[in-house]
């Protein structure tokens, strides 16, 4: 007799980070979650080092499936995992998380009459430095990937992620904007929560990919997106980290970062936009 396909399939894209993959499958290990294991599967989209992953996934996690990711950035390595699923929701989670008891139960009772499930993403360990970042989503709306359902039909009536999108940003944001505007229904689940410790922020020019990004966001959804107010949005938040924090040497590091950044962006701002012509 064939084993029924389990509801939820959760995706977990990664590239090289093993450290914090094993501690979030640790979590989402047969017995780690409060939903019985029969009623979900776990696929590793893999787009680094597949063989040393798959090794990990046979001597530790052999629940877990590894599929080797095209290496064209996370938006296509999360579509490449999502087409070896067999469940009728896709979870979307990230490497680097740690997802709580009754996580994907949560999702799984929060799911009925929607399409989409957005769970609450926090950060248990807080910012220590304003070299650090964590997408904290407290009260829904912005979709996440570290933290987002969807239902098969629905992400594939989408098309999935696009592809467009080689960096982890805006991905998520696209998808959100295109399943509104085809008045997808969802729900913002509070108690579906994944702790997201902190991540180290690029430096400098290493922001360039994250506002060729947003270039491309704006592009494609026909959005007003003008160097001025770049400038100072960046200024703004760049500002806002430094200054509640301690001072110190992270500070200053923040600080020449802040700078170099700007300067990037007005050297790199037109190329961005001709770039996609």
């Amino acid at each position: 007799m064939t084993a029924a396909a389990p509801i939820l399939s959760v995706v977990v894209p990664t590239r090289n980070r093993p450290e914090t993959l094993v501690r979030c499958l640790d979590r989402l290990a047969p017995g780690a979650q409060s939903l019985d294991a029969s009623q979900y599967e776990v696929i590793v989209a893999d787009d680094g080092g597949a063989a040393e992953t798959r090794a990990l996934l046979s001597r530790a996690y052999p629940w877990a499936r590894h599929v080797t990711g095209p290496q064209r950035g996370p938006a296509s390595n999360r579509n490449a995992g999502a087409r070896a699923t067999t469940g009728e929701w896709l979870v979307f989670t990230d490497d680097d998380t740690l997802p709580d008891r009754d996580w994907l139960g949560t999702i799984a009772a929060a799911s009925d009459g929607v399409d989409v499930v957005e769970g609450r993403t926090v950060c248990r360990a807080g910012l220590r430095s304003p070299r650090e970042h964590a997408p904290v989503n407290e009260r829904g709306g912005y979709w996440w990937s570290c933290n987002i359902a969807v239902r098969r039909t629905a992400f594939d009536a989408l098309g999935g992620f696009d592809e467009r999108f080689r960096v982890p940003h805006m991905e998520d944001v696209d998808l959100r904007e295109r399943a509104l505007a085809a008045k997808v229904p969802w729900r913002f689940a509070p108690d579906a929560v994944v702790d997201h410790p902190p991540r180290r922020e690029p430096w400098g020019t290493a922001w360039g990919r994250v506002h060729a990004a947003e270039v491309l966001f704006s592009t494609i959804h026909h959005r007003p997106f003008r160097l001025g107010r770049r400038l100072i949005d960046v200024t703004r938040v760049r500002w806002r980290s430094i200054m509640r924090a301690p001072f110190s040497r992270d500070g200053a590091s923040a600080a020449l970062s802040w700078m170099v950044e700007l300067v990037d962006i007005v050297w790199c701002w037109r190329g961005w936009w001709r770039a996609l012509r």
